[in-house]
């Protein structure tokens, strides 16, 4: 039997990639469809009987269920699922510990310029490793 049909979002606009999947029988969730980019799908095989219950599903929308009898050039329009969420208010308990007072920049501004030297030698030997690893590669 050969199911098709559209599927709509409520203001008609089309579902890409609309999940159309059997529901019943031997072939229960691992056979279906989905729409191409203009919501329209179809789907012919002989596994399908009138009687094959289809789940239509989109991420973010209501199921809808139907007897493939009904999904013969079907039109169907899904819902938006909205889950409204209770509101959460985040308050910190102490000052956060995380910012840098001026004194604390002042702090590390001087413990770079007392160690410069070290940090140099150190991006020195990093950048002749970098040297080395790329005329290794160029070998």
């Amino acid at each position: 039997m050969k199911i098709s049909g559209k599927i709509l979002d409520v203001t008609n606009e089309p579902l890409y990639l609309t999940n159309i999947t059997i529901i019943t029988g031997g072939q229960s969730n691992k056979f279906g469809t989905v729409a191409n980019e203009d919501g329209e799908f179809n789907l012919d095989n002989d596994i399908i009987n009138e009687d094959s219950q289809f789940k239509i599903s989109y991420q973010g929308f209501k199921p809808q269920f139907f007897k493939a009898s009904e999904l013969q050039n079907k039109t169907i329009k899904l819902e938006e699922d909205i889950i409204g969420l209770k509101e959460v208010i985040i308050r910190p308990k102490d000052k956060p510990k995380n910012i840098i007072t001026k004194n604390q920049d002042n702090n590390i501004k001087q413990h770079l310029q007392k160690h410069k030297i070290a940090y140099a030698g150190l991006g020195g030997i990093v950048a002749i490793a970098l040297i080395g690893l790329s005329i290794k590669k160029l070998k």
